[in-house]
């Protein structure tokens, strides 16, 4: 069937509490919502950029979705492969529009079969996914308490942001206020964003590791996979890669790199659904584990990761899912269900995901529509 439409909208949706990184604090979250219309089906699909991290910038990413819109438009399902291909390596904003269009691409897939995509994978989308909280809170007493409402909520796994305090000796209490806090039942995982050098990281996480953590997220830059295999030999505690991760080519370097005991896989980072898929099976058939997580995303992405995370063998980590919550709305008629700190997969066909149209009024611009156009990129 060919595509009929595509359109793409604008977001602007507030941090309910200013949300912070190694890489500086971020208020508002900005993406685009892309919608395709095929024999009358719309899919959705996301491209929302992280501030301050490496990659495309929203401008990029429009840009993108500009050129190759009206190249989708008139074409078949099966032909949308190949335009995304041609795109790589031409347009700057190419892996996020790619993303927003193979998500949108699966949910038409989904709903014309009648069935969540978990299912049409062969995952198990009846079973719900444990999830972690994120904390990313700077100051050591905010973060304790944000760590323990999040236990009161029914988390038993919490990401806290590093890298943010002033000092070794602060990072270390505000670790040890956070662990206080959690009490000894439930994991505390670290995600340092690539903020420390190889030293460092190894001198923080062997002082650390007396707070009993469950993995630390990329301690040193994403490009360092030689840095990174170090830490790993010299600390006791699972080391995670997350911005090294990227695409299914960069998953396969630090797999050889020997990098990682955990790959942390983002469609919105990976260039879509298909991509993740790909990525998924690198680390089956390396014996390795793997974690899925949003990029703080609108409902669109949340749903797709979490139909991702379904793919995820028994015993599965806790996936950074739960983000919706940092945000003033998440755009969805129906938000993820999160109950006892696991999420439910969505059972409607697709993604699950429809558009509110009260927080598209209040956060969103215009749908602009694009119109075929055949001239190559």
């Amino acid at each position: 069937m060919k595509i009929e439409s595509v359109a793409w909208t604008r977001f602007r949706i507030p941090f309910l509490r200013e949300f912070v990184t190694a890489h500086g604090p971020i208020r508002i979250r900005e993406g685009l919502l892309l919608r395709l219309k095929v024999g009358g089906i719309e899919g959705y699909g996301e491209a929302s950029p992280v501030p301050g991290f490496e990659g495309p910038s929203l401008i990029d990413t429009l840009i993108a979705i500009e050129a190759l819109g009206p190249q989708l438009v008139g074409r078949e399902l099966d032909e949308v492969g190949a335009i995304l291909g041609r795109a790589r390596g031409i347009l700057a904003g190419a892996p996020l529009a790619e993303c927003a269009v193979d998500m949108a691409c699966w949910d038409v897939t989904g709903k014309r079969a009648g069935v969540p995509l978990a299912s049409m994978w062969g995952g198990d989308s009846l079973v719900p996914v444990r999830v972690n909280a994120t904390v990313g809170v700077a100051d050591a007493e905010g973060a304790a308490v944000a760590a323990s409402l999040a236990v009161e909520a029914g988390f038993r796994c919490i990401k806290l942001k590093v890298g943010v305090a002033a000092s070794r000796e602060a990072e270390i209490a505000r670790v040890a206020g956070v662990r206080a806090a959690l009490g000894p039942l439930a994991q505390l995982r670290l995600d340092a964003n690539g903020c420390w050098d190889r030293d460092t990281a190894v001198e923080l996480i062997l002082a650390l590791e007396a707070f009993d953590l469950e993995l630390v997220e990329q301690p040193v830059t994403a490009s360092d996979l030689e840095g990174l295999a170090e830490v790993r030999a010299r600390v006791r505690v699972p080391i995670g890669a997350d911005e090294s991760v990227g695409n299914p080519e960069q998953a396969r370097r630090v797999i050889e790199a020997g990098a990682a005991d955990v790959l942390v896989v983002k469609p919105m980072a990976a260039g879509g659904l298909t991509a993740s898929l790909e990525i998924l099976q690198l680390v089956r058939d390396a014996g390795l584990r793997a974690l899925v997580t949003t990029s703080i995303d609108s409902g669109a992405g949340i749903a797709a990761a979490i139909h991702l995370s379904a793919m995820l063998p028994e015993p599965r980590l806790a996936c950074g899912l739960a983000t919706a919550s940092l945000l003033a709305a998440d755009l969805a008629q129906e938000s993820v269900a999160i109950i006892d700190g696991a999420a439910v997969v969505p059972p409607r066909a697709g993604l699950g995901f429809a558009p509110s149209e009260a927080d598209l009024l209040t956060y969103t611009d215009r749908w602009h529509e694009l119109v075929q156009d055949r001239r190559s990129l």
